[in-house]
């Protein structure tokens, strides 16, 4: 038997960024939504003789982004200068500025994270590593990187703990490897939530533990959780509410990490 947990509808995609061509959806560390969209169509995909399709660093046009961010009730828009960046993250970094991010890197030195100034100008870059599944940006501008396998596997250094913290300017503050002697080492971060600027969530494969970072120390890890494959959760207390997993990518599933309940989740609409 489900249980139902109720939701609110926040924005329709459409009305705010018209016949855009939508990239991503996040929230910031303060829980207002952001968009980020493209006026051309995009080219983010390549194709070799063999019919296989991988990623796209750099278009082969000018990529004409717009951030859309909610303050309040009301959205705001900002053009950024345009540049042949392919970017996939994008969060708001310390006073007035946003950190996009191009989740392949061809090298160490490869300067694919980008800050952008509240007039959309380009202001400083810096390298955030190979394989990028997951950016979040904290309130004092400590920027968490999540990586799937082909950057742990891979030849920037950067990205082979599985996760990082990274300074506003880039400078890296914690790696996963400091503490995975307490924890399992990372092969895929799955799902990533920094909930404050002290605590950090996160899961990953092979074996899907849940784990919490405090202060850059590991202070819990869950294991055997029945939730495979899913690639986000939010924390409340001594539950974990997943998006999907393996074999059920829509559904919504609660476990009680104490035990490792677990609770099939019905979303019913509020209407305001």
């Amino acid at each position: 038997m489900s249980e139902k947990i109720l939701a609110r509808h926040l924005v329709d995609f459409e009305t705010v960024i018209g016949n855009r061509n939508l990239i991503t959806v996040t929230v910031g560390p303060r829980l207002n939504p952001i968009m980020l969209s493209l006026g051309k169509l995009p080219d983010y995909r390549q194709e070799n003789s063999g019919g296989g399709s991988f990623p796209k660093k750099i278009s082969d046009t000018l990529n004409d982004f717009r951030i859309h961010y909610c303050e309040g009730e009301d959205w705001f828009s900002i053009d950024l200068s345009p540049t042949s960046e392919n970017f996939h993250s994008i969060q708001p970094i310390g006073n007035q500025e946003w950190l996009l991010v191009r989740c392949r890197a061809s090298g160490d030195q490869d300067r694919n994270a980008h800050v952008y100034g509240a007039d959309g100008e380009h202001l400083r870059c810096f390298p955030a590593g190979d394989g990028i599944e997951n950016v979040q940006v904290t309130k004092d501008s400590k920027i968490w990187i999540s990586y799937f396998d082909e950057g742990v596997f891979g030849d920037c250094e950067l990205s082979r703990s599985g996760l990082v913290c990274l300074d506003h300017v880039g400078e890296q503050v914690f790696d996963f490897h400091s503490v995975c002697i307490e924890a399992d080492q990372i092969i895929d971060c799955y799902a990533l939530n920094v909930c404050s600027s002290h605590e950090t969530w996160l899961y990953y494969y092979t074996d899907f533990p849940v784990v919490r970072i405090t202060n850059h120390k590991v202070n819990g890890i869950w294991r055997n959780i029945p939730v495979s494959g899913s690639h986000a959760f939010a924390v409340s207390k001594e539950n974990v509410l997943f998006s999907g997993g393996y074999n059920n990518r829509t559904d919504l599933i609660k476990v009680h990490l104490p035990t490792n309940q677990l609770r099939e989740m019905k979303p019913v609409t509020v209407n305001d």
